[in-house]
């Protein structure tokens, strides 16, 4: 053999060595079976081919926690500005917090956020499809635009692309609300359960009322018809918070932590539903406060905070991940 190194399975370079081509039966291939891999030779095509039983996912070895995990440890936020440097951030932070809180469904669903470009163009930051939401980090996130077309694929996006179905709803909620930089859509099962409900939400909670006034939309079938948009931006109107009937939660706002505090305490307000009906003989076991009660404690958390709605909330839940950090093997969001 010539005096060339191999690449072994564990990436670094050693002398040629027969027993790591033995097969399952401890027996060595003959000479003209074995796959040599050579340091001039390391082609993508070669690594795809070799087979690790310590990185093997299905699909492609760019998927192997391995190999991602070096790529989520490089921050490209200094290709950014500092406006998207923060936005980046906070929505990786929401991302986290959704698949801490278990707003998740395997790898769909989405948070997106509005940032705008040096000459006022307007973007989306969105999850890559195919990162779990404990694995995205700020670098991470793509930025396309409104058509879902891609700006910056940032570290993941060239090996998975974006869900241009997911986009469907928030391009359209993105277009019409100059107000919403970010909408938040979650298939919680709680809210899921409530959305299948004729009675929708019960005010039956001071989380309930906190949580706003309450919009919603007709199930219509996965969305993927741009023909709903228009029917979604109706039925949202001016409201944060919206349910999709049979399907789960939409909510929006200002910023990243209203979007986030929205859904918080949506969730949490359709599990407290949830165990009210379940120990409720029926309805009429349900107690329902006044109207007025509702609307007062509606205005009166609208003012709660001397800060705006969502701020304080969502730094202290920041505060949370990065405690979370310390102790995970993860990439850091903030990266």
């Amino acid at each position: 053999m010539s005096s060339e190194t191999r690449i072994v399975q564990n990436g670094s370079a050693s002398p040629s060595d027969d027993s790591l081509h033995k097969n399952a039966n401890g027996v060595a291939p003959r000479d003209k079976d074995k796959k040599e891999i050579t340091q001039p030779r390391a082609t993508e095509e070669d690594l795809q081919n070799v087979f690790n039983p310590k990185t093997y996912v299905p699909g492609s070895y760019k998927y192997s926690r391995q190999y991602l995990r070096e790529r989520l440890s490089r921050s490209i936020l200094h290709e950014f500005s500092i406006d998207e440097q923060k936005a980046r951030i906070e929505l990786a932070a929401a991302y986290r917090l959704a698949a801490k809180n278990g707003w998740l469904e395997s790898i769909y669903n989405h948070i997106t956020c509005n940032v705008t470009g040096s000459n006022g163009e307007h973007h989306l930051l969105i999850n890559p499809l195919g990162l779990n939401y404990r694995e995205i980090t700020a670098s991470s996130l793509v930025k396309i635009d409104f058509d879902g077309n891609m700006i910056h694929p940032g570290v993941v996006g060239d090996i998975m692309g974006v869900n241009k179905a997911g986009l469907v709803i928030h391009s359209c909620i993105h277009r019409a609300r100059s107000d919403v930089q970010c909408v938040n859509h979650n298939h919680n099962w709680a809210v899921a359960g409530l959305s299948a409900t004729k009675s929708g939400v019960i005010e039956l909670a001071q989380t309930t009322h906190v949580t706003g006034e309450i919009a919603y939309h007709d199930y219509e079938g996965i969305v993927v018809s741009q023909d709903e948009q228009e029917r979604l931006v109706r039925d949202l109107g001016d409201k944060d918070v919206m349910i999709l009937r049979n399907h789960g939660l939409l909510t929006c706002g200002p910023s990243v932590g209203a979007a986030y505090y929205h859904a918080y305490t949506l969730c949490a307000a359709a599990e407290m539903q949830s165990h009210a009906c379940s120990m409720a003989f029926n309805k009429g076991d349900l107690l329902i406060p006044e109207d007025r009660l509702v609307k007062l404690s509606m205005d009166i958390a609208k003012n709660f905070t001397q800060a705006s709605i969502g701020t304080l909330e969502f730094a202290a839940a920041m505060r949370e991940l990065d405690h979370d950090q310390d102790h995970s093997t993860y990439p850091d969001y903030r990266n």
